[in-house]
C-alpha cells in the first residue's frame, strides 16, 4: 500500500471516529512512521508505507489515545515538547502565561505544577534574564520538564513538591501556575478523561481548591510588587479572582483568542 492510500483511508476512518482534523491527523501519523515531516509524507504519497507499523499507531488514535501521546511531542509557544503519559499535554491558550511573562519581564519566576515545562521553559528561553523555576508534585512531570529544559537549552531549576512547599523561604517577582481545575463529575472528552492524568486535571468539587491554596499561601513567597497568574476554566475567573481580593489582591482578567476569560491577573503590594 502507498502512503497516499493508506492517509486516505486512515482519513475516513478517523473522521468516521469524530477526529476534527482528520487528514492532518492521518498525515502526521503517516509521518511519524517513517520518523519524518508531514512534508515528506505529503510530497511522497506513491512511497510504500510499512502497514502493521502504520496500522498499531492508527489503532491507538482510533481508541482516543491523544495524538500529542502517539507522536510524542507537542508544540508550544514555537517550539516542540516532549509530552507522554502522565503528564498533561500543552494547550495554546496556556501560551497566555508565557506572554504575560514577556510582558512583565520579571527577575525571577515560579511556575506552579509545571508539568511538562512549557511555561518554565518557553519563559526561560523569552526571558533568558529571568531566574525561572518549576515545581510539581508529579516526579514524571519533573523528569519531563528536565528533559524538555535540556532538549530546548534552557536554563530552569525544577523541584519535586506540593506547590510551595520546594521554595519554602524564598520570593518570586512572578508566580504562574496552570493549576488542576475541573471539578470532579464534570463531564470530559474520551482522550482526556481516559489518558491525561487525572491529578493535573481535577480540583475537588467546584475545580477551586487549588486557586484557594495559591491566593492564601502566595503572598508569602511573592516579592515586593509581585504578581500571580493563573489560567481558569471558561466559567471560573469571576470565583478566582474573589478568592485573590479576598486575600488583598487586585485583579485583572485576560481573553484567549478564542475570546474566553482565560487568565487572572492578581498584584498585592507588600
Amino acid at each position: 500500500m502507498t502512503i497516499g492510500e493508506w492517509v486516505h483511508e486512515a482519513t475516513a476512518l478517523l473522521a468516521e471516529s469524530g477526529a476534527d482534523a482528520a487528514r492532518l491527523e492521518a498525515t502526521l501519523l503517516a509521518a511519524h512512521v517513517f520518523r519524518s515531516t508531514r512534508t515528506w509524507v505529503l510530497t511522497h504519497p506513491l512511497e510504500e508505507i510499512p502497514v502493521l507499523a502504520a496500522n498499531g499507531l492508527l489503532a491507538r488514535r482510533l481508541a482516543y489515545e491523544p495524538l500529542a501521546y502517539i507522536l510524542g511531542t507537542r508544540e508550544f509557544f514555537g517550539r516542540p515538547f516532549s509530552v507522554g503519559p502522565g503528564v498533561l499535554i500543552p494547550r495554546q491558550e496556556t501560551e497566555l502565561l508565557v506572554e504575560i511573562a514577556c510582558d512583565l519581564r520579571p527577575d525571577s519566576c515560579l511556575d506552579l505544577g509545571c508539568g511538562s515545562g512549557c511555561v518554565a521553559v518557553s519563559i526561560a528561553l523569552e526571558e533568558p534574564g529571568c531566574r525561572v523555576t518549576g515545581c510539581d508534585i508529579s516526579p514524571r512531570a519533573v523528569d519531563r520538564t528536565l528533559l524538555n529544559a535540556t532538549a530546548l537549552g534552557a536554563s530552569v531549576g525544577v523541584l519535586l513538591g506540593d506547590l510551595f512547599e520546594p521554595v519554602a523561604g524564598r520570593r518570586f517577582d512572578l508566580i504562574v501556575s496552570n493549576p488542576p481545575y475541573i471539578a470532579l463529575g464534570e463531564s470530559l472528552s474520551a482522550e482526556v478523561r481516559e489518558f491525561e492524568p487525572a491529578e493535573a486535571l481535577f480540583a475537588g468539587d467546584d475545580g477551586l481548591s487549588f486557586y484557594r491554596r495559591i491566593a492564601a499561601e502566595s503572598p508569602a513567597h511573592l516579592a515586593e510588587d509581585g504578581r500571580v497568574a493563573v489560567e481558569v476554566g471558561h466559567t471560573q475567573a469571576a470565583a478566582v479572582s474573589e478568592l485573590f481580593a479576598g486575600q488583598g489582591f487586585t485583579t485583572e482578567v485576560r481573553k484567549d483568542l478564542a475570546g474566553i476569560d482565560r487568565l487572572v491577573i492578581a498584584h498585592r503590594l507588600r
